[in-house]
Order: structure tokens, then C-alpha cells, then sequence
């Protein structure tokens, strides 16, 4: 009787062994697959943004303008994983437009002949911000007050849309 005890615990033990460790799996890898859906879809990711303090706020992911070779930008995603779930928390669609989190246009684009846009980047210690520029037909960033900010908004904590100054 004693002896059944023990195959039985030692059974249990590897079962739960084995059960834990492909747990521990499934989570790594439902924590990487979104990220991968969006490499498997022809995004890039280019950055990660933090606060001043050094938390993270999510990562970048662009899809580039096929028309060009000079790094013309199509989409730009901020976008922040939560388990297996992928956050949308900004992006520039294809049309030009900026959305927030919500789902709301927060800049429609009224550009009669629009053709992308190109990162354009700072070097600091943290970067809870992204700036973009419009581009011409040949991919050329036009002149600064055209540029665009997306920042991250401390009180409100969550990615806005300022022209740039």
C-alpha cells in the first residue's frame, strides 16, 4: 500500500512537471505570436518607447511604401502586447490618417496628392515619442512644418497627435 502511494505522488510529480513546463511554452509562445502576425504581414519593427523613467510603452512597427526604395513609410503601428492579445494604442493607416487607441481620426487626411510619410528621429535616453514628415511624389521629406508628433501624454497616458512645431 505504502508503495502504491508513492508511484502514485511520483506520477502526479511528473505530471505536473511536464504540465508546467509546456505551460511555460504556450505562454512564451502566445506572448510572441502577435508580434510575429505582424512580421508574417510585412510590418518592420524599427523601436521601442519608453518613458523618462524608463517604463515601457509599447513598440514601433512601420510597413513601407512599395513605390519607393528611400524608406517611404505606407503604415506605422504603436502597438503593446498583453498576453496573447496585440494593443493598438496608435497608428498612421495607409490613407494618411492618424487614429488613436480608440479608434478615433484624430488628423484626417485632406492631401489631394498624398504619397507616405518618413520617420524622423531623435537621439535621447528615452523616447515616448515619434515625429514623422510628409514626402513628396519622389519621397523627399518636405520642409519641417510638415512634420507630426505623436507623443505619449502623462496625464491622459495614452498617445496623442500634435503638429510639430
Amino acid at each position: 500500500m505504502n508503495r502504491s502511494k508513492k508511484v502514485i505522488s511520483l506520477a502526479l510529480g511528473y505530471l505536473l512537471t511536464f504540465n508546467c513546463f509546456f505551460a511555460g511554452i504556450e505562454s512564451a509562445t502566445a506572448q510572441t505570436e502577435p508580434f510575429t502576425v505582424l512580421k508574417n504581414s510585412g510590418y518592420k519593427h524599427v523601436s521601442v518607447l519608453k518613458t523618462k523613467k524608463a517604463e515601457y510603452l509599447g513598440d514601433i512597427y512601420i510597413k513601407e511604401n512599395s513605390k519607393y526604395t528611400n524608406h517611404v513609410l505606407a503604415v506605422l503601428l504603436i502597438v503593446k502586447a498583453h498576453g496573447a492579445r496585440l494593443d493598438t494604442l496608435y497608428q498612421i493607416n495607409a490613407g494618411g490618417d492618424f487614429i488613436n487607441a480608440a479608434g478615433k481620426v484624430e488628423d484626417k487626411n485632406t492631401l489631394k496628392h498624398y504619397y507616405g510619410f518618413k520617420l524622423i528621429t531623435g537621439k535621447k535616453p528615452f523616447t515616448d515619442f515619434v515625429t514623422v514628415g510628409l514626402v513628396d511624389s519622389k519621397g523627399t521629406l518636405y520642409a519641417d512644418d510638415n512634420n507630426y508628433l505623436i507623443d505619449w501624454d502623462y496625464k491622459s497616458k495614452k498617445f496623442v497627435y500634435d503638429p510639430a512645431p
